[in-house]
């Protein structure tokens, strides 16, 4: 069961759509997030996208969604999973 809040499987709309912006953005934003991400845990990856992105975007995404209700830790562990690297075979 969701919640009133949950926006296609996010905590809410702005964390779904921030995540969105990110990954759709451009490929140089794509390439920033990874340096900042590389050998970090989820808090700390958190922490600097969150800083990351208010400096950018200053508040809000390009569409005009604020960055203040954004479940940083969420999206980070998301681009955690999708980028993981893969064991040795």
């Amino acid at each position: 069961m969701t919640t009133a809040s949950e926006y296609n499987g996010w905590t809410n709309i702005e964390t779904w759509n921030t995540n969105l912006w990110m990954t759709n953005h451009s490929p140089g934003m794509e390439q920033t997030i990874l340096r900042i991400m590389r050998g970090q845990h989820s808090n700390k990856f958190a922490d600097n996208i969150e800083t990351y992105m208010w400096i950018i975007w200053r508040g809000e995404t390009p569409d005009g969604h604020s960055l203040n209700p954004v479940n940083w830790v969420e999206i980070a562990e998301s681009w955690l999973d999708a980028y993981k690297e893969e064991p040795p075979s």
